[in-house]
This record gives C-alpha cells, structure tokens and sequence, in this order.
C-alpha cells in the first residue's frame, strides 16, 4: 500500500522519471594529498574534515571529527557509482540523443555537460576555504561559447557551502543550467537497515500528508525522481529514531532530483538543480534554461548541513 501511494505522489509532482543506468575548536593546518594526475585538498575545521578533488572542483570527502569520524559522501565504488558529488553544467540531465544544435553545427555530449570531467586550478586556499577555477575557451567539437567556472567551497561549522559561478566570456550570448549531484552514504550508519532512514522535507510533501517519505529497495527500479512545486526550503537525508540527519538547502532551485541505483546500494542523491531535459535538441529551450549575455554570470550554493 506504501509502495502504490509513493508511485502515485511521484506521478503527481515528478516532472519525469530519468532512465536506470544499465562552536569550532582550533583550526588544524590545511593538509595537501597528492593523486595522480589530480591533487585533492583537504581543509577542516572543529566540526569537519572536507577533501575536495582538482578533477571537477568535486567534493571528495566529507566526515565528520567525531570519535569515531563518520564518513557522509558515497566513496565512489567503481563498480556502483564512480563518482561523489559532481557538478552539472553547462546543462543538466541528458542531451536528447546525445548532442544539440547551434546553428548550423551538432555538438555531441554526455549527461550532466563536462566541467565535472575537466581539470581545474585551485586559485585559493585557506583554512576553511577551497577555491577553485576553470577556464573554457570555447571549441568547435564540445561548446562553441568560452566561460570561466568558480567553485568555492566553505567551511562554518557544521555546515558546508559550496557556490558555484559561471561566467559567459564570449562575444555572445550562451544558454545555461547547473546543478548539483551530491552522493550521500546511505545507510550513514553501516549496522542500521535501509528502513531506518528517510527523506524529510521542511513542509508536508508527502502523499499522507506528512513530511516524510520512505527510502524503499525499489524505489529508484525505473531511475530517478524529478520533483517540482515543493515548497520546503530543506530536504533531508533522516536517520529515524536517533535525531541525525544531513540537510541540503535547495536555495530556490526549481527541480530537485532524488536518485540512486535499484536497491539503493549504499549511497542517495539529492540534486538540486536549475534546469531539465527538454525535448528537442535546442539548449534554449530546455526548462529552466538561462540566457547568459556577454560578460554576464549566474551563481548556485549548495549548502549542507551536517547534524551527526
């Protein structure tokens, strides 16, 4: 019966369905860890320790410094999921058969745009920051329209802020989504069952009223859940009974995306993102598309907040 309400909620508010895939204590030094061919950069504070990888600007690590310290993002397990928390831009989702048309040329791509795929520079570091910086000159084969990309990341206590900005540095004008792709441990405690954990939104979103809804096995059989006209703020990953949780803020990003492989083997997304697939092969066009003048930019945060 859970199970036939829960389809039915997602039907109701889910844009669609994307495919299955076949107080602060004293700072401690910014440590360095080399990898090659990407550096990840560690800083931390009473609260956290965070890692984030010069591969995408992508947060690579973060626990917490309790004793013992618990790991919150997906480890990357190959064989599962490769990645942890990587960025979507210069478009969200996938590209309807792979590619998209600007003028008279078809530029060919993967989900999710690329800058997650490229190396970037770290610019700034300090204590409780990571700044990092991408520079895209515009080509005739990925994305005709040169851009910088900023990732920062901050550090204030039990909270993590990640904000990202792009900035158009070409001659005209250059569509634009982003989005975020966070992947959370779940379950957060290795000896607890799936069913101990939810996802709680700040107000009642779920089909009985409530603001829970249950992370069941099959939940993600079909792929992943596109969600919009909510009107919480927040959404949380709930570990039940105890208190705990890790909350996103959505910081008014219109569609949020909850995803996972079938079975949810160990790790949950929650997506906040700007933009959505379209039909068609107009970048545009796709909903929430922005339209970037010449020297123009547009920003997203991601703040998480750790309660562990």
């Amino acid at each position: 019966m859970i199970v036939i309400t829960l389809l039915e909620w997602c039907r109701e508010n889910t844009v669609s369905r994307r495919p299955a895939p076949t107080a602060v204590s004293a700072v401690r030094k910014l440590i360095v860890k080399e990898r090659h061919p990407n550096m990840l950069y560690t800083m931390e504070n009473g609260f956290l320790e965070v890692t984030a990888n010069t591969l995408g600007g992508e947060l690579w690590e973060i626990r917490t410094k309790d004793t013992p310290s618990v790991p919150c993002l997906w480890n990357g397990t190959p064989e599962i999921w490769p990645r942890r928390a990587p960025v979507c831009f210069p478009w969200c989702g996938a590209l309807e058969d792979g590619w998209f048309q600007e003028g008279d040329n078809r530029f060919w791509g993967g989900n999710h745009g690329f800058v997650r795929d490229l190396e970037h520079t770290l610019v700034e570091r300090s204590d409780q920051r990571l700044h990092f910086r991408l520079d895209w000159p515009g080509d005739d084969s990925r994305w005709p329209w040169a851009f910088s990309f900023e990732t920062v990341h901050v550090l204030d206590g039990n909270r993590l802020v990640t904000t990202c900005t792009a900035f158009n540095r070409s001659d005209r004008a250059m569509p634009a989504q982003m989005g975020f792709h966070p992947g959370f441990r779940c379950p957060l405690d290795p000896a607890r069952p799936l069913e101990d954990y939810a996802v709680r939104f700040q107000k009642p979103e779920a089909p009985d009223g409530t603001d829970l809804f249950p992370l069941l096995p099959e939940l993600f059989d079909q792929g992943s859940l596109c969600l919009q006209n909510l009107r919480s703020a927040w959404v949380r990953l709930d570990e039940r009974h105890t208190g705990r949780y890790l909350q996103v803020d959505l910081m008014g990003a219109p569609y949020l995306l909850l995803w996972s492989q079938p079975g949810i083997p160990g790790f949950l997304c929650i997506e906040p993102w700007t933009g959505y697939p379209g039909p068609g092969h107009d970048l545009y066009a796709r909903p929430g598309a922005v339209l970037l003048a010449p020297g123009a930019q547009c920003s997203q945060s991601l703040p998480i907040t750790i309660c562990l």
